[in-house]
């Protein structure tokens, strides 16, 4: 497998054992053996971003490229940095842990509860990753929605209020993410490369509402 499609395969793992999980027969033991054997894959294909990664240069590395829509100059664009690829790594090693600590803990509805852990993985590590400012939105509102289910369904005695509370601060948050993103969208030359982006030249006041926005 050539390096470029090594965060695209990190990506659509955990979405696959989701799906695995969701057309599996309703077992709750078997969703928690599959949950943890694409985790615990998605670790193991997470390594060699470690080990290849060159720390000599502060180029994106590991950068997949492909038109996703052309009438807009929407990418479908991932690559990882010195930051980021940390993050990566993080998540793919915490994601196993969070099976394991829910193994005994969770025994209502197992089999979605192990399908939205591996999807918040998948668009977690999209956010990280993600080099196109509109798909960098469309990763993190997908993490949103699994998040709002565990909270809500699985949550404490008072889950319910804790996720319309959630619910309430990402809707408020996001609104104005996107405003701020169609600004840059149209000031930096009608494109969502963050990498073209940050070339581009803004007054003092418009960097001052994009980034509290």
């Amino acid at each position: 497998m050539h390096e470029s499609n090594l965060l695209s395969l990190i990506i659509i793992l955990p979405l696959l054992g989701a799906a695995i999980i969701g057309v599996a027969p309703r077992n709750d033991e078997w969703a928690r053996r599959i949950a943890l054997a694409f985790s615990l894959l998605v670790f193991a294909v997470s390594l060699p971003l470690w080990f290849l990664f060159d720390t000599s240069t502060h180029e994106m590395q590991f950068v997949t490229r492909v038109s996703w829509i052309p009438a807009f100059n929407v990418n479908y664009a991932v690559g990882v940095d010195g930051i980021s690829v940390l993050l990566v790594l993080l998540t793919t090693l915490i994601t196993p842990l969070c099976v394991l600590c829910s193994w005994k803990a969770i025994d209502t509805r197992v089999k979605e509860y192990m399908m939205a852990i591996l999807i918040m993985e998948a668009a977690l590590i999209g956010v990280f990753v993600s080099l196109d400012l509109l798909l960098f939105f469309v990763f993190w509102e997908a993490e949103l929605i699994p998040m709002f289910l565990i909270i809500g369904v699985w949550g404490g005695h008072r889950r319910v209020y804790a996720a319309l509370k959630f619910f309430l601060f990402t809707m408020v948050g996001s609104l104005p993410m996107l405003v701020a993103i169609l600004a840059l969208y149209f000031t930096g030359g009608e494109t969502f490369d963050i990498q073209e982006l940050s070339k581009g030249s803004y007054s003092a006041m418009f960097q001052f509402w994009v980034f509290w926005a």
